[in-house]
């Protein structure tokens, strides 16, 4: 995008030239009536002219984004409704009463501030105060998302200016653009939008590096043009030749997506693959693959850099295929190929419904896109405030996704290091509540396994089981994605008070006895409760039922606690140092697998496994198998435990001596 100050038309003396500036942007984008955009801009040249140059970006850079009128005007009159310089009904006056409506909303979230992630302790009021602001945007986003467009240009307006806010407003307003809004503005496909944010914030958050990469890049420029166009010349020949009508072009590498794929591949700038890129867009979906099939068949392609987007797409409805190949001077070229609609929605996303609205349905992709949001805005609810709407965002826009098969076929997308356990919940709820193992391609495997593109999964569900409390353990991973975390949260939150104290007391109590630490005293358990921050054990318990606390978390903390050492000297914690050889006792039901659930759940685990024995008790026809292993900290003990009380079967766990 051009920044618009450096073009704007100015008189001889030196003023913006308000008609011709209003004549260029309404022949550019033939939505728009030069009569009814020109009122508005003359009234901020007379009566604030302090505002005229922010207002024209603005509304450029809504306009450059093919959006409506009603936005366009909304982005010029923003600043003036934001700082109260005018009043509502002068606005509609000037505007209407849809861009009044439009520039009022985005006003009311001027004040967002997602200062929890700097380093600033807040006061409990405050958290809660930016998180409403968040959801009120998200909230307005769902009613009309032209409010969100108008926002994310607002915010890349700003970080055009940063340079000249004081150090700590700058790096607070670059780590918004990049935790919040760079990521909705790709989760809703402004492309446009995403890259500047990404570009801008980079500067400010990791200046040394942005310059570093934006040198390299220029004194490359002049290279990079010359063998770009020369393959642009050779592809689009390579097709013509085929009988494919396309247009290809060079695609802009950005300085954030080089820095990004460096720190993945651990690259330096000249292997970046994809510095040197073309597009291809055709007409047709045939067409897209067909031409796929001629670059294929012309140069030798990298198999780990082919995604096809057009089958599987990814859950903002962004559609293309993306490959990459050894081109005949044996340097390496990105080539991305899709259809002239999938282009328009890649480059604009909900933009580009807007652009060709006129009253009819929402399209697939826009709709798509809205139910996204608000399933992040439901988990958000679900996870009632555990996990700030920033994270969620995060989690959301990772370009890792990877892509899973049920039994019959379907392909659903999954966030990386996703396990059976989140599939599971992806499938449906219900299925993720009475899941109680997996198979994938055909081989059973635990729920915490994690999955990897082009996997089948299965999962093998109970008819009266329940969710399992240690699912929500972090530091077990059985759960990965938000949509799963969310719904273990809020099935746990929704027990009742009793319940949820019997869930906790149990969760804490089997892992305990399991490390020899079952007759803890009620003097030390009252210590324990005051240690995490509770009157009483049972709201302890209750906190840790509910999902609040984690169970794993109190007992580690056990090896550091003072007032219950003082007490008495705990045997269950070892005192020599780690690492520490131990023997388990598991007493289970005697079916196939068990012990090879137990080792693999060690090898999983990486835990070095120095013996097993076992037998079954004549007089409970229970399967007992005594594991010694070599534990490396006492945090691992507890995990251990953990894990191995939620293998099929497992009724006891105990420490032996050796």
């Amino acid at each position: 995008m051009v920044k618009v100050r450096k073009s704007l038309p100015r008189t001889p003396q030196g003023e913006v030239n308000v008609p011709l500036w209003v004549d260029h942007l309404c022949e550019a984008h033939e939505q728009l009536d030069s009569k009814v955009i020109e009122e508005p801009v003359s009234w901020l040249a007379h009566n604030q002219p302090d505002q005229l140059v922010m207002a024209l970006e603005l509304a450029e850079l809504v306009a450059q984004l093919n959006m409506d009128q009603p936005s366009v005007l909304a982005g010029l009159i923003y600043r003036s409704i934001r700082e109260g310089r005018i009043t509502q009904a002068q606005a509609q006056t000037l505007c209407g009463e849809e861009a009044c409506r439009i520039a009022s909303s985005v006003a009311q979230m001027a004040t967002t501030s997602l200062l929890e992630m700097s380093n600033s302790p807040l006061q409990e009021k405050e958290q809660q105060d930016q998180v409403e602001n968040i959801k009120r945007m998200l909230a307005s986003l769902i009613d009309d998302a032209r409010v969100a467009v108008v926002k994310l240009a607002e915010r890349v307006a700003a970080l055009r200016r940063a340079k000249t806010y004081d150090p700590e407003r700058r790096l607070r307003v670059a780590q918004e653009a990049s935790r919040v809004f760079a990521p909705l503005a790709g989760r809703l496909g402004i492309w446009q939008l995403k890259w500047e944010l990404e570009d801008l914030s980079l500067r400010y958050t990791q200046e040394d590096v942005y310059l570093d990469i934006a040198r390299q890049l220029k004194g490359k420029r002049a290279e990079r043009e010359v063998q770009v166009e020369h393959m642009i010349d050779q592809v689009r020949g390579l097709l013509r030749g085929h009988g494919i009508d396309a247009v290809v072009y060079g695609r802009a590498k950005h300085i954030y997506s080089i820095w990004r794929k460096m720190q993945s591949k651990n690259v330096s700038f000249d292997q970046v693959y994809d510095v040197r890129a073309v597009r291809i867009v055709v007409n047709t979906l045939a067409e897209c693959y067909a031409a796929l099939g001629v670059i294929h068949t012309t140069w030798r392609h990298l198999p780990s850099e082919f995604d096809d987007y057009i089958a599987n797409p990814k859950e903002n409805g962004y559609q293309s295929i993306h490959t990459a190949v050894t081109a005949s001077d044996g340097r390496v070229l990105e080539i991305q190929i899709r259809t002239t609609a999938m282009h328009e929605d890649a480059e604009l996303g909900v933009c580009a419904h807007w652009s060709y609205k006129d009253g009819r349905p929402e399209d697939g992709s826009y709709a798509a896109k809205m139910d996204w949001l608000r399933q992040v805005m439901e988990w958000h609810e679900d996870l009632a405030g555990t996990e700030s709407i920033s994270n969620l965002l995060q989690h959301r826009i990772s370009q890792n996704r990877i892509f899973v098969s049920t039994p019959k076929g379907h392909v659903l997308e999954l966030p990386p290091h996703a396990t059976i356990l989140d599939f599971a919940y992806r499938v449906h709820t219900d299925v993720g509540h009475t899941c109680r193992g997996g198979r994938v391609n055909g081989v059973l495997a635990p729920l915490s396994r994690q999955l990897e593109t082009g996997q089948q999964v299965e999962i093998v569900t109970a008819e009266h089981a329940q969710p399992q409390r240690d699912w929500l353990e972090e530091s077990l991973s059985f759960v990965n994605s938000d949509r799963a975390r969310a719904k273990l949260v809020a099935y746990f939150r929704h027990l009742p008070a009793a319940d949820q104290q019997h869930v906790g007391a149990q969760s804490v109590s089997t892992k305990l006895a399991a490390l020899g630490l079952a007759d803890l005293s009620e003097p030390q358990l009252q210590a324990l409760a005051q240690r995490n921050g509770y009157t009483q054990i049972t709201d302890l318990w209750q906190a840790v039922g509910s999902g609040e606390v984690s169970a794993i978390k109190v007992i580690v903390a056990l090896a550091d606690e003072a007032s219950i050492h003082n007490q008495r000297e705990l045997p269950g914690i070892p005192t020599e140092a780690y690492p520490h050889k131990a023997r388990f006792r598991l007493s289970g039901d005697n079916r196939d697998g068990l012990l090879h659930d137990i080792t693999q759940v060690i090898g999983d685990m990486g835990i070095a496994l120095t013996g097993t024995t076992g037998r079954v008790s004549n007089a409970s026809s229970q399967a007992i198998i005594s594991v010694d292993v070599s534990l490396s900290s006492w945090q691992q003990s507890v995990e251990f435990v953990s894990n191995l009380s939620l293998i099929e079967g497992v009724t006891e766990i105990r420490k032996e001596a050796i």
